[in-house]
């Protein structure tokens, strides 16, 4: 419960402007104070920064405005709800409902609207989820390999002539078969068509055997070729997903500057805040030419 003690402990902070250092010092002695990984509380600490701005312009508005209770819910809460309900899962935390009730208590919205928004949202991520493209595959049905039916010899012929083949014409191809079929019709117990039909079944199925297995090595080629296509893919979306996390670590660290300098600023009386308000026109105007755009802003 590291996670949960460090986020409600900068809640507090923040709620009562207990923050007197720089807040990287600060959330650097968070993470230490409770083992986390450096980097972890950046964004949670933005986050209720932020948060805690929005809601004292709440408070500031007209009565007639503060009476509306049904927030809507921004895409930042909705982002700090899955974030942390994966770092606490990531902690050991496996009761969803003491997690959501957390959510609820840290962004000041009630248990009800949290638990509703979760579930809404995680049904439609898993109407809209894609199944990867499955593959059947399909073997060749196992056949009966035809047998010759043999007859016990009782007595055999005393001389068997033999149709020998003539070495000179043994590339021909139907002499040989001719030969053969001579032959084979002087041997006792064989029937001739029975053997050629089952060696043509098996001529047959050989074939076909062939076939399939250049069929079965042509899905494995394509198979193998989409998957290095997907692989291709995911380096590249992985490349992308490190480039916008630095990106995201930047603009955190622009968000919490903003945000403190928000705070400090409503902080001030009326004539420091007049003095603040040009300093800060001049830097404006600093800030203008160093981006090379030909804009002059008057302090």
């Amino acid at each position: 419960m590291s996670l949960r003690n460090a986020l409600f402990e900068i809640k507090e902070a923040i709620v009562n402007q207990q923050i007197s250092h720089t807040e990287d010092k600060y959330i650097h002695e968070l993470e230490s104070k409770y083992a986390l990984t450096k980097g972890k509380l950046i964004f949670y600490f933005n986050f209720l920064m932020i948060l805690s701005m929005k809601n004292a312009e709440f408070l500031n508005q007209s009565p007639l405005l503060s009476k509306k209770v049904n927030r809507k819910w921004t895409k930042d809460e909705m982002e700090f709800m899955f974030q942390y309900i994966a770092d606490r899962q990531e902690e050991g935390a496996l009761n969803i409902t003491e997690i959501l009730d957390e959510i609820a208590q840290l962004i000041n919205r009630g248990y009800q609207s949290v638990n509703y928004k979760y579930y809404s949202l995680l049904k439609a991520k898993e109407k809209k989820a894609k199944d990867l493209p499955k593959y059947k595959y399909t073997t060749i049905s196992h056949q009966k390999v035809p047998v010759i039916s043999t007859e016990i010899i009782e007595d055999t012929p005393q001389v068997i002539q033999v149709n020998h083949a003539n070495p000179a014409k043994e590339d021909d191809l139907l002499d040989i078969i001719s030969g053969l079929i001579t032959n084979v019709q002087q041997l006792p117990g064989i029937q001739l068509n029975e053997l050629m039909r089952s060696l043509y079944q098996l001529t047959t199925m050989a074939i076909q055997n062939q076939d399939a297995v250049q069929q079965l090595a042509n899905v494995k080629s394509e198979i193998d070729v989409e998957k290095k296509s997907l692989q291709e893919k995911l380096t590249g979306m992985e490349q992308q997903l490190e480039q916008e996390r630095r990106r995201n670590d930047e603009l955190q660290s622009e968000v919490r500057k903003l945000a403190k300098e928000i705070m400090d600023y409503n902080q001030l009386g009326d004539a420091a805040k007049i003095q603040n308000l040009k300093s800060y026109n001049q830097r404006l105007n600093y800030i203008i030419d160093r981006s090379g755009l030909v804009v002059q802003v008057g302090s």
